[in-house]
């Protein structure tokens, strides 16, 4: 039962005549939906592998990755190849494959630089005023936010805890009695992921966080969904890193917030905006006495957006057979 600190472990392995490093690894059964490995955490694994490899470098901050899911990955060994495509002054360009069972499975890009070297550069500083900087999108604290339930495909369902924000639920009932509006669906979640207390936020847990967010189709009254469920797998990920990690004392070590819009839904095919924040204490301890002003002390931690696709349950189980299905 390894938590994700512990579950995200990359090893290198080789370098190829090309260049390529390649690392392996081992994808743990236990962060699956059903039997399928969790996107989020695949992705995750990559970034380790990156961060090993950019660490001795000038560039060992990740800044952005993006991301296709080409057939979803099983629990068991995977290998990952990377590519230096380019070494920049400010930027160094990385080009991943996911490989299991001799296919590939998902391809990344992935950019790297060094987020105190922009700080200090002609454009440090170029940044939104801090009157029109956002408010921490939450409002309700995490120390008062009551817990949900885990989906029933999650087989890591005992590694985290969330809460969604009952501010935006009720947004969303407003859709039903007053109409459509420019927001669409949103949602705010508090997530905190089950560590020893030593360990730290890191980059490699971001695509699992981010790969948390509610479906559209959740969310959604049981008069239009009657009933039915849909396996949701990806088909392209892409995050923007706002910050290195972890934070600096003041905010908390393994909670984040998920804010989400769910603006398109069309035969079946959706995606989500997301942004992941800071938290001012983790979810699920006893109540503490709030700042009034902690939403604005909060930061964003990166920004993302997701494709998926609604598709049967059955073929996520026939990936246990290790069917040819393609997604």
């Amino acid at each position: 039962m390894a938590p994700l600190s512990e579950a995200i472990n990359t090893t290198f392995k080789e370098s190829l005549e090309d260049g390529t490093q390649v690392y392996e690894c081992t994808a743990d059964p236990e962060w699956a939906f059903g039997v399928v490995t969790y996107g989020g955490y695949a992705l995750g694994l990559v970034v380790d592998a990156a961060r090993t490899l950019q660490a001795p470098t000038s560039h060992p901050d990740i800044i952005h990755l993006s991301s296709q899911f080409l057939r979803a990955t099983t629990p068991g060994p995977m290998e990952i190849r990377i590519a230096k495509v380019r070494a920049g002054k400010q930027f160094t360009n990385l080009a991943a494959e996911v490989h299991q069972k001799n296919s590939l499975n998902i391809t990344v890009q992935l950019i790297f630089g060094n987020f105190e070297s922009i700080s200090k550069s002609p454009v440090g500083g170029v940044s939104l005023p801090a009157s029109h900087v956002s408010l921490h999108p939450l409002v309700v604290h995490p120390s008062k936010a009551k817990l949900a339930p885990p989906h029933w495909a999650q087989k890591f369902s005992m590694h985290y805890i969330h809460a969604h924000d009952p501010y935006f639920e009720e947004k969303n009932k407003l859709l039903e009695t007053e109409g459509r509006n420019a927001d669409g669906l949103m949602l705010g979640t508090w997530i905190r992921l089950i560590e020893a207390e030593d360990v730290k936020m890191s980059p490699t847990y971001i695509p699992f966080v981010v790969d948390m967010v509610q479906i559209p189709w959740a969310i959604l009254p049981e008069e239009h969904t009657k009933g039915r469920i849909f396996w949701n797998p990806s088909l392209t990920i892409t995050i923007e890193f706002k910050c290195r990690l972890p934070l600096p004392p003041g905010h908390a070590s393994h909670t984040l917030a998920i804010f989400s819009r769910k603006r398109h839904l069309k035969d079946g095919i959706w995606n989500d905006s997301t942004e992941i924040w800071s938290a001012p204490a983790e979810l699920g301890d006893e109540p503490v006495e709030t700042d009034e002003k902690w939403r604005e002390k909060m930061v964003c931690v990166a920004v993302a957006s997701q494709v998926a696709f609604m598709a049967p349950p059955d073929l996520n189980l026939r990936y246990a057979k290790e069917d040819k299905s393609r997604m």
